[in-house]
């Protein structure tokens, strides 16, 4: 269940309070990601790659409680879970959107087979709603090129708060694979430091293990 913080003993109270002035208040971060180990699991267990980072980021950010956190009318929420909301090849060029629900404790092989299933039945590419759930992450690839910067869409309420991760082609530099990272946050949430846990966890999550 869903519960509220007290933003008047909240340490990011001040913080907040100043990026809610009438700022668009995102910010915008990309950064060189090793996801050396990951390609190397994914090939080995015969997953997507971008499926299995679809799975990490979701993982990552369910365990770090600042990114489930969302602004709602009546006050900010701690979300109990946080979904991947994911886009996918879609035809003629175009391109659809999948929400899979993150189940904590689940596998990245189970994770990846049954978001697979999901995209496969999907009737509609996209189901555009005047109406979103808010505990969605809006994740995204551009597999064809490298970036060094990325500014994804703004939205103009400042109280939208879902996280929005791209990363770009896998690149190899110095005999390790990399991808480009770019996480646009609202910051009356969150800032750097965040980012830094973030990358973190996930480097942590990419690294060899059993439980994935």
């Amino acid at each position: 269940m869903d519960r509220y913080i007290d933003v008047e003993t909240w340490p990011r109270k001040d913080a907040y309070r100043l990026f809610s002035r009438g700022y668009l208040p995102y910010f915008s971060v990309t950064t060189p990601l090793d996801v050396t180990e990951l390609r190397r699991f994914t090939k080995k267990e015969g997953l997507s790659f971008y499926r299995a980072m679809v799975y990490i980021v979701s993982r990552a950010m369910n365990e770090l409680e600042p990114f489930r956190l969302r602004i709602r009318k009546d006050g900010i929420a701690v979300c109990e879970t946080v979904s991947p909301s994911y886009t996918t090849a879609g035809r003629d060029g175009s391109f659809g959107i999948s929400d899979v629900e993150y189940l904590p404790g689940e596998t990245m092989v189970d994770f990846c087979r049954r978001a697979l299933e999901k995209e496969a039945s999907q009737r509609e590419q996209m189901v555009v709603q005047d109406d979103v759930r808010d505990d969605l992450i809006f994740i995204s690839s551009v597999p064809w090129f490298v970036t060094t910067s990325v500014l994804q869409e703004q939205p103009t309420n400042p109280d939208d708060s879902f996280p929005r991760v791209l990363w770009d082609r896998v690149h190899e530099e110095k005999g390790r694979q990399l991808v480009n990272f770019t996480a646009q946050l609202n910051h009356r949430l969150l800032d750097g430091s965040h980012v830094r846990d973030l990358l973190l966890r996930m480097e942590e999550l990419m690294a060899p293990r059993h439980d994935l």
